[in-house]
């Protein structure tokens, strides 16, 4: 039986065979973490349990769960250039890939998540309206969170904090209920980024009393299941194995979790007492220093997700060359001997969004950040693979599996020496984004990305023909039912019995041997990989370094022992094939990149360049534009143009054009009132939307104002202020703001005075009194200092002629305010103050 591509339809989060979407399991898992929730938290008030721990290091513990020990487990997130050095930039339209890719496609939204520490600040000025989605009531700003959700979609304001996926949406839960909130969210989710889990052998507390700073340990271990080490390290606990059962049943869903920084963290000199946890007891026991392999915590040890561990990157040259996992990144393998972490990102002195303040900023460094530059590039696989879907006649939004994302990551990391194969400490290697992609688009046709499944007792093969001169590499990637949680016994403490559920096995067949996958010693991890059978892992690969050019291979998919369910989708990445013959048809558009369409004005015409005699398609949004074959284009509507060039057998795919409508004519300004009053001495801030494409020009009754080109103006006079704006070759103009001055009319304590406001200070009700023999109409408005209108009202006329009206403050937050009376009179003016 051939290998053929299995064309999954849309995206639907539909389960792996043998198990429907949404059924028992789903139910049953959700019911029993929130039984478990609850009973942590009658636990933490019957034993005095704090709910969270504050270290000065900036270091928050959380109170997560209980062991089946009855012991608390406390749960902190893994903080201790990244776009250049995963190479995600080669997807942004810069040139080196013909895609432009941000994550704004329709069909993405919604579909990329974060569980964090927290809440992120969703007005800093590098999201923008609606692309960030607090999905729970968590009410704690976090700096960490608003980190990470900078590395995913900042959208490049300032343009060193530029995210991956710059144009997409993010959904954000804080980690607390995570197991709960996953079961429901995953079928709509393609990636979630998960940098946190449990607290795990040594942790330094800076908080500890005293100066020397070798008295301020604690050893999170639990000596009853292991004395030396804690046990939680490459345990396939049972939150591990509930992780795999949502994967396995939304097979679309990928999971990236962050490896923990624990080799950074070694404990004391020897014979140097430190704390047992957070208590005052202390002890001088010898321990694991967490300073070598097996230090990979709990849930980052799942089969199903994506474990990342920091790369240490030299960018130098124009390519980034990989010297190995940072010092502090954590090393596998899991207890069983799976290879941990399974890929590297960029998590080293990386610059993005901080919650402190709307334009604030801030360097991180760890395994976090690293998780969040994998998580984004990753996106834009998907939405590449989609607009390929769509392009190739098949439906739009149509995702690769979880597994088949997984397996291209893999196949194309960049290793120092790739015919080593992978290790313990940097798993495949560093993420290379511009390889995956080139993958997809397999513009030479050099690769196959196959999708299948597998029967019981069959074998599925493949026929491939070898370029030569250059490797044939063979990933297999599946997404394997959850095993078996190990017990939590001193027995279970590093146990070798694999977890793999379905062991499939990958061979490549010459006609006269077959050619085995890499296998690594988890008794012996620090040596390098060999060749033979892998009955541990849920991704193989088979690297020929040396094929025989154009020599026939035959690609074997096969299964020992028993096989759960009644199929197993699994999926195949292959590169090194064959080329076709004179394949290198020329496709380009000018002009390139981001363009925009001016309201008013003619439509701009595209220009394609193509070799001689071959014929072109113009393509809108990766359909094909009916009877379009000339060499130009009028584009009056938006959408991704390209051009597809078909020459023999050979077809080329130009980078897209990008046009937008200009939003240069719907600008507005903020404060939104068209009329503000401007306190004496004091100075008000009128803003323009921010586009990183805008320029700016404020102007004053008309007037250019000098040096005012940013998106702000303070101002400090009265005056008609409005902002001039251009976007490439559109301009438009904002509304005006009309800024007038706080003059004072004093308040007579007469008989019946003019204008009379109290009390002052106010603390619910302002009383507001006005005589005037002509007025016909008079409008009460409280401003507050910054010029914005807090209340407008009409005052009613009383029997006597007199307006008089009760203004409700109580709402209003305490301070100065000003009372603005207006109608067909003098302006009345006067401050007041709420208490």
């Amino acid at each position: 039986m051939c290998l053929t591509i299995c064309l999954l339809g849309q995206f639907t989060g539909l389960a792996q065979s043998g198990r429907p979407t949404r059924n028992g399991w789903a139910t049953a898992l959700s019911r029993q973490y929130r039984t478990l929730y609850k009973q942590t938290s009658r636990l933490a008030r019957r034993h005095n349990w704090s709910l969270s721990k504050n270290y000065a290091n900036g270091r928050v513990f959380r109170l997560y769960a209980v062991d089946s020990l009855g012991q608390p487990v406390y749960y902190s997130l893994h903080n201790d250039e990244a776009a250049r050095a995963t190479q995600t930039n080669a997807l942004n339209g810069n040139g080196v890939l013909p895609v432009a890719l941000s994550g704004n496609s329709a069909f993405m939204a919604g579909k990329l998540g974060i569980w964090d520490g927290g809440r992120v600040l969703n007005t800093h000025q590098e999201f923008g309206p609606s692309r960030i989605q607090q999905r729970d009531g968590t009410p704690d700003l976090s700096d960490h969170t608003t980190h990470l959700a900078g590395t995913l979609v900042a959208q490049g304001v300032n343009a060193r904090a530029r995210g991956m996926a710059f144009g997409g949406q993010l959904s954000v839960w804080d980690y607390a209920n995570d197991l709960v909130e996953l079961t429901s969210a995953a079928s709509d989710l393609l990636i979630s980024n998960h940098a946190y889990g449990p607290v795990t052998g040594w942790v330094y507390n800076p908080t500890r009393p005293g100066t020397d700073p070798n008295l301020k340990w604690e050893w999170w271990g639990n000596p009853k299941i292991n004395s030396t080490e804690d046990y939680l390290y490459g345990f396939y606990t049972a939150t591990a194995r509930d992780l795999d059962r949502i994967a396995y049943n939304n097979p679309y869903f990928l999971m990236v979790r962050s490896a923990d920084n624990k080799r950074s963290e070694t404990g004391p000199p020897a014979d140097t007492p430190y704390f047992l946890r957070n208590t005052d007891q202390t002890s001088t026991q010898l321990r694991s220093r967490n300073d070598s392999y097996d230090v990979i915590p709990a849930d980052a040890t799942a089969k199903n997700v994506l474990t990342v561990g920091a790369a240490d990157v030299r960018l130098s040259g124009q390519q980034p060359e990989l010297v190995g996992s940072t010092s502090f990144s954590g090393w596998g393998p899991t207890d069983d001997g799976r290879i941990k972490p399974d890929l590297l990102g960029m998590g080293s002195s990386v610059f993005s969004t901080v919650s402190t303040g709307t334009t604030d900023y801030a360097t991180m460094t760890g395994t976090s950040m690293a998780s969040a530059n994998v998580s984004g590039a990753l996106f834009l696989l998907q939405e590449l693979y989609a607009q390929q879907s769509a392009q190739q006649g098949r439906v739009t939004g149509q995702f690769m599996r979880a597994a088949t994302l997984r397996g291209l990551a893999l196949h194309t990391a960049i290793r120092s020496d790739p015919a080593n194969g992978p290790d313990y400490r940097q798993g495949w290697g560093l993420l290379n984004a511009n390889a995956a992609a080139r993958v997809i688009l397999n513009t030479d046709k050099a690769h196959l990305l196959l999708e299948s499944s597998l029967t019981p007792g069959r074998t599925v093969n493949q026929a491939i023909v070898a370029q030569g001169n250059e490797p044939l590499i063979i990933t297999l990637c599946w997404t394997d039912p959850e095993g078996t949680a190990s017990p939590t016994t001193t027995a279970s403490v590093n146990s070798r019995t694999p977890k793999l559920v379905n062991d499939l096995d990958l061979r490549v067949d010459d006609g006269s041997s077959a050619s085995l996958p890499f296998v690594l010693d988890p008794n012996r991890p620090d040596q390098p990989a060999t060749q033979g059978d892998n009955v541990r892992d849920n991704v193989e690969q088979v690297y020929i370094a040396n094929p025989v050019p154009g020599k026939a291979y035959s690609i074997n998919v096969s299964h020992k022992g028993h096989m759960t369910y009644n199929s197993q989708p699994f999926s195949v990445i292959v590169s090194g094939l064959r080329r076709a013959s004179n394949c290198q048809p020329a496709a380009r558009i000018t002009p390139t990149g981001q363009q925009w369409l001016c309201d008013g004005q003619p439509p701009v015409t595209l220009t394609a360049t193509a070799s001689a005699n071959a014929q072109i398609d113009w393509l809108l949004d990766g359909q094909v534009i009916s009877g379009t074959h000339s060499t130009t284009l009028s584009a009056s509507v938006s959408g991704r143009y390209q051009i597809r060039v078909k020459q023999g057998d050979c077809e080329s795919l130009s980078a897209e054009t990008v046009f937008q409508s200009s939003t240069v004519n719907s600008i507005d300004v903020t404060p939104i009132e068209t009329e503000l009053i401007l306190p004496q001495g004091a100075t008000l801030t009128l803003r323009a939307p921010v586009e990183t494409d805008y320029r700016y020009q404020w102007y004053r009754n008309d007037s250019l104002l000098a040096r005012a080109t940013t998106y702000e103006l303070p101002v400090a006079q009265t005056g008609r202020y409005k902002v001039r704006v251009e976007q490439q070759t559109c301009a438009g103009w904002s509304s005006e703001r009309v800024v007038l001055s706080n003059v004072l009319t004093s308040t007579t304590n007469g008989p019946d005075p003019a204008f009379v406001l109290f009390p002052n200070p106010a603390e619910t009700t302002l009383t507001v009194r006005f005589n005037h023999s002509t007025a016909r109409q008079v409008s009460a408005t409280i401003f507050d200092v910054d010029g914005r209108v807090r209340l407008r009202v009409l005052l009613p006329k009383n029997n006597l002629g007199r307006f008089e009206g009760n203004l409700p403050v109580t709402d209003l937050p305490s301070g100065a305010y000003v009372l603005h009376l207006t109608g067909d009179f003098d302006t009345q003016t006067s401050r007041f103050i709420k208490k």
